[in-house]
């Protein structure tokens, strides 16, 4: 399959065939879902727009897209639920909760992809080290998708400790502060190098409210995800959060990292050394603007559209977002740049969740 050809390919060889492949891949995975999921059907035959019509990179401006509130109230499904082999959704309130459908193939995919980008980014080794993780456990939270992504994340590297900072008390999460700070420490002193995952908001504010000033080694890592949701008074910029990190833990400013997704794509946007969230092969990404929908030029900011191919169990091959982000261009390839969330309610995930217990 096409999909599998693209999914072997370095995710930043942008090359004519490469990127001629990313077509084909999601011209297969078009069809797909569109011969097997109605709503999609009816979606594409209403804008008069068929698999095959996917021939360039300018046709994907027509592509039908799925606002991805679609996801948060109705079930959305390719396939059989006997076809799945694992189901993941955001932790929203008020019923706001997305669900995304994996098949063995699709979970397969993601899992691949997202450590062929990772590796591409120089951030997998066989060394052990030691994780904190700030975010849930996923022996607890097993169904959300920040939990299973740190704990992929914590798989592209051998392992010494996993501790996870949110704990479960048998009714709800919090935030074990005073063990966390107690961990790092007491990670502080092993032999092994240790990778820091999760919400940035939380280690911010170890930092500040202990003062803590350590040197963990040339060899450590932070990788934040899930953005500052929730916190946004007290959101520093990306250039100024590394600065912090690296003078109050003894980290390379470039092993600091930052990863963008969502539960409803799947793809990761992971930091280069360079601090800009890249954009692989492995998907596209529009930018539209919030009045008329039509596509922005790089460098303008609107609404986030993300396009891919590896997943042919949830139909959010072309998924219009609510947030804001703006792309760039360099020598190397595009990256991505998030600006916020659009409108005026906030849709709740996992980060909302876990900003109530700052």
């Amino acid at each position: 399959m096409k999909t599998e050809q693209l999914l072997n390919t370095d995710p930043f060889l942008f090359s004519e065939a490469n990127r001629a492949l990313f077509l084909e891949s999601l011209r297969e995975t078009a069809n797909i879902h569109y011969d097997g999921n109605g709503f999609i059907k009816y979606l594409w035959d209403k804008n008069n727009f068929k698999p095959e019509d996917i021939i360039s990179e300018k046709s994907l401006e027509d592509m039908p897209y799925t606002l991805v509130n679609l996801f948060k109230h109705h079930e959305l499904l390719t396939g059989t639920h006997e076809d799945i082999a694992l189901t993941l959704g955001s932790s929203g309130t008020g019923g706001q909760r997305s669900l995304i459908y994996l098949n063995q193939d699709s979970l397969d995919r993601v899992k691949k992809l997202a450590y062929t980008i990772h590796e591409s980014l120089g951030m997998t080794s066989t060394k052990k080290y030691n994780y904190l993780c700030f975010t849930y456990d996923p022996a607890v939270a097993n169904d959300l998708g920040t939990a299973f992504t740190d704990e992929l994340l914590t798989s592209f590297t051998g392992i010494e400790e996993v501790f996870y900072t949110f704990k479960h008390d048998g009714n709800d999460f919090y935030f074990d502060e005073e063990g966390t700070v107690a961990k790092l420490k007491e990670f502080s002193k092993s032999e092994y190098s240790i990778r820091i995952l999760g919400f940035p908001a939380f280690l911010y504010k170890i930092i500040q409210k202990y003062n803590l000033k350590l040197n963990l080694g040339e060899d450590s890592w932070v990788q934040t995800g899930g953005g500052w949701k929730g916190e946004a008074d007290k959101e520093i910029d990306k250039a100024s959060f590394r600065e912090l990190i690296s003078s109050s833990l003894g980290i390379p400013k470039e092993n600091i990292r930052d990863l963008f997704g969502m539960v409803e794509h799947g793809i990761p946007y992971v930091d280069c050394s360079d601090g800009h969230l890249r954009i692989p092969n492995y998907a596209r990404v529009l930018i539209r603007d919030p009045k008329t929908l039509s596509v922005l030029p790089n460098g303008e900011v609107g609404l986030i559209q993300f396009i891919c191919s590896y997943n042919t169990s949830y139909p959010a091959i072309s998924l219009l977002t609510t947030d804001w982000g703006v792309k760039y261009s360099d020598d190397y390839s595009e990256y991505l740049e998030i600006k916020g969330r659009a409108g005026m309610t906030k849709n709740k995930g996992c980060a909302i969740k876990a900003a109530q217990m700052l």
